[in-house]
């Protein structure tokens, strides 16, 4: 990820990443092998090369709301295993969670905010985003999550072999 990219999410998310929910999600596992705060760092870095590439062809995009929302967007997750039943459930309901989140941690969203938060979840939920920053968030989320789960099966993949190595020394 480019240098700058990351000066700029940081820039912008100072207020967000400061937090206690923050550093709480800094600590809380997601997508097996990340947690929600890094994951949620990834997405905000995503989605703002994204908009860099879409703002190079005129495509105007406001970047610090795409920014707070990015970084904000899982935030509904933190404490899941108190509060969701399972995963189906959790996958549904923590958009409007972390919404809520949201609105208390910076004193209330505006639309662009609210929108990439409320359906960064989409295509698996029903309604989709209605402003560009949204979808592009929405991509980013994808894209990260595809990374993530990618990188634990390598990491898992590797973890086995090194175990049925050990087993295979030991049983020698």
């Amino acid at each position: 990820m480019k240098e700058s990219i990351v000066k700029d999410v940081n820039r912008i998310g100072k207020k967000i990443l400061g937090t206690e929910s923050f550093e709480q999600a800094l600590t809380q596992v997601h997508h097996d092998k990340t947690t929600v705060g890094a994951h949620s760092l990834e997405v905000a870095c995503t989605a703002l090369a994204i908009s860099r590439k879409l703002e190079g062809l005129k495509i105007s995009i406001n970047e610090e709301q795409m920014i707070r929302g990015a970084l904000c967007h899982d935030l509904g997750i933190l404490g899941r295993y108190d509060k969701f039943a399972n995963n189906f459930v959790c996958c549904y309901r923590h958009p409007k969670d972390s919404v809520d989140a949201a609105k208390e941690l910076l004193g209330g969203l505006t639309d662009i905010e609210k929108d990439v938060i409320a359906h960064h979840m989409w295509p698996v939920t029903p309604v989709p985003p209605h402003h560009r920053e949204a979808y592009i968030v929405t991509l980013a989320d994808k894209i990260c999550a595809v990374r993530e789960i990618i990188r634990s099966a390598e990491k898992n993949k590797a973890e086995m072999l090194k175990k049925k190595k050990h087993m295979r020394k030991e049983s020698a």
